[in-house]
């Protein structure tokens, strides 16, 4: 089990120091407890409250023997080792195939060591350097057939991890040669090579799926006494594989059969069911809201591997463009959000380039990174007129074009307009442009009379997120997802309602409440008709003129006031009585607004966090 995967299963994960440190499965923590480690091919967990480490693995379902990185423990041996090299013949990482049978994978640790996962590496094909300088190539499912091939006198390529991994951007060095897929006689290798057969059409210049006589695979088939001739002429006879697609001045049309025959390729989030690989997103919101605080937790949590807003992250390489801010206050930024350096975060603050979005494109090729943030938008686009849609979709389209290709999340950072709109998708400032161009449209607002944030999505792939509270902390300055908007609305009504009706101690007409309590009426309407339903506020009277209803606080109520419930967030509030014997918060607006002033929060207030 990798050290991702371990995270993966924890709550609160953060860094601290070379490790990380996250609430303890096996209590109830509320401070972060639990230590994890890499050492020597080894994970390490420790629970500083006491709990031992079987009662941690049992709460995570986790066998001891799993927390080995180094493929040598055990029973294990290394059987083979697979190198994988970039163009220059520098080696990225190796996969490595034991005994009993399964597959590693780890990379150079500069030391003359192994760090077993591949966090932030760079994935390429098999013998890449061999390939760039081939005419034709046999592409087959593993690496082993790979060797068998090059046994034979033969160049073959291969992906890393097998059946179902291929990515796009490896046809891209496939491009105008002769390739041959070899297909694995199971479900699964034909499904693989349909899979690269569509991904490299219209690349390669010709293309040949083979299936070969008698055997799974190509290394059974040598086994079994084919020799090099025999596999050439098997390719020779092989019919070149071409699509029905027709070419119609200049469009490339597919008949519909074909369509729906290729196999299905799912969603790859980077952040799950909210930003998806490959598009561009764009965080919205007006000045001194925290775009920027939001897109450096994303950018944090996405380096890292681990949860954003509770949402599971695909960890790799980002950059970060700051366009508009000092080095420094980057710097300290991060330094505060408990970066170590250890990220695979890449910076650069400092005006953009006169290239500008052609500049931005060209990084993403070169680098590839899972991430790229553009903060704020404007400051590369350089767009003359905001509002023109032509002007402002043509500068995107690049963009588009470039996440598309490589795989890249592109997240611009931009200014929404002076007006609130009805719908979040026109928020962003300029243009209607940005929001029908971008994927994902994330809008953070400010409340103003609660001093609360919030945040909604509207994406074209993926679950929408109404309208919810954005909580930050200022200790850690991350952020978490809190209620829904309409219900943090409804318990703040209802918790100001009881307040008031405390403090008056005698019964009040709806009319007197709608007056002393702050608030849309409608909303305390419904507060307060939920407060009777649960006993937490008496009604007397008819309800007629002339013996209206009147309402008071219940001494005798339950623990279930508003504010007083367990949250279902990362921090439970901690219930006491107060001086009256009645249960209540002792944190009750914590739970749903930002923390109170401090030094911290003031800086997220004026939006320099």
């Amino acid at each position: 089990m990798t050290l991702e995967a371990v995270l993966a299963r924890l709550q609160g994960v953060r860094r601290n120091g070379s490790g990380w440190q996250a609430r303890c499965p096996a209590h109830e923590d509320h401070i972060p407890s639990l230590s994890i480690d890499e050492r020597e091919g080894k994970i390490l967990v420790h629970c500083h409250a006491g709990c031992s480490q079987e009662a941690v693995l049992a709460a995570l379902r986790i066998e001891a023997r799993e927390l080995s990185l180094d493929a040598c423990d055990g029973n294990a041996r290394v059987v083979a080792e697979y190198p994988y090299m970039d163009e220059r013949g520098e080696l990225l990482f190796q996969v490595v195939r034991l005994e009993p049978k399964s597959f590693r994978q780890r990379r150079p640790d500069g030391q003359s060591g192994w760090i077993w996962n591949l966090s932030g590496t760079r994935r390429v094909l098999y013998r890449l350097p061999e390939v760039l300088n081939a005419k034709s190539v046999l592409v087959c499912e593993g690496e082993k057939d790979c060797d068998t091939a090059y046994g034979l006198g033969l160049v073959a390529t291969s992906n890393p991890g097998g059946a179902g991994k291929w990515r796009e951007e490896y046809s891209e060095h496939l491009r105008g040669k002769q390739i041959t897929i070899i297909v694995d006689a199971d479900e699964p290798g034909r499904k693989h090579a349909e899979t690269v057969f569509a991904s490299l059409l219209w690349k390669a210049s010709s293309i040949k799926v083979l299936e070969l006589p008698g055997a799974k695979d190509l290394s059974e088939w040598v086994e079994h006494g084919g020799m090099r001739d025999a596999l050439l002429e098997l390719a020779r006879n092989a019919p070149e594989r071409k699509s029905t697609t027709q070419v119609t001045g200049g469009f490339i049309l597919t008949p519909l059969a074909d369509l729906l025959a290729r196999p299905d390729i799912p969603v790859e989030y980077i952040v799950e069911n909210l930003l998806v690989a490959g598009t561009v997103a764009c965080i919205v919101a007006k000045p001194k809201v925290g775009k920027s605080t939001f897109a450096r937790n994303l950018c944090l949590s996405v380096s890292r591997g681990v949860d954003f807003l509770g949402l599971k992250t695909k960890q790799g390489e980002c950059v970060y463009l700051a366009l508009e801010e000092r080095e420094e206050d980057l710097k300290n930024d991060f330094r505060a959000m408990g970066a170590d350096g250890s990220e695979p975060i890449y910076t650069y603050a400092a005006a953009a380039p006169a290239e500008g979005i052609d500049a931005a494109c060209d990084l993403v090729r070169q680098r590839r990174p899972v991430l790229v943030v553009i903060d704020p938008l404007f400051r590369l686009a350089r767009i003359k007129d905001e509002k023109a849609y032509a002007e402002t979709y043509a500068a995107l389209g690049p963009l588009i074009d470039v996440a598309r290709e490589v795989g890249t999340l592109v997240v611009l950072v931009h200014h929404a307009g002076k007006s609130a709109k009805a719908d979040a998708i026109d928020s962003p400032l300029g243009s209607t442009a940005i929001g029908g161009a971008v994927c994902t449209v994330v809008l953070l607002k400010k409340n103003s009379e609660s001093a609360t944030r919030t945040i909604q999505t509207v994406p074209r792939i993926g679950q929408e997120m109404p309208e919810t509270v954005l909580r930050f902390d200022p200790e850690s300055r991350s952020l978490s997802l809190g209620a829904r908007k309409d219900e943090a609305d409804v318990q703040a009504a209802e918790e100001a309602i009881l307040e008031y009706l405390k403090s008056i101690g005698e019964p009040k007409t709806e009319p007197e409440i709608d007056e002393a309590v702050e608030g849309k009426t409608g909303l305390k309407r419904k507060a307060l008709r939920a407060l009777v339903t649960r006993g937490n506020v008496t009604r007397e009277g008819g309800g007629k003129r002339g013996d209206p209803y009147k309402y008071a606080f219940s001494f005798s109520c339950s623990q279930d006031i508003a504010g007083t419930r367990e949250q279902e967030t990362q921090t439970r509030d901690q219930v006491v009585e107060n001086k009256d014997g009645i249960p209540c918060s002792q944190n009750s607006q914590d739970s749903i607004l930002v923390p109170a002033p401090g030094e911290p929060q003031k800086r997220f207030e004026e939006g320099e966090l």
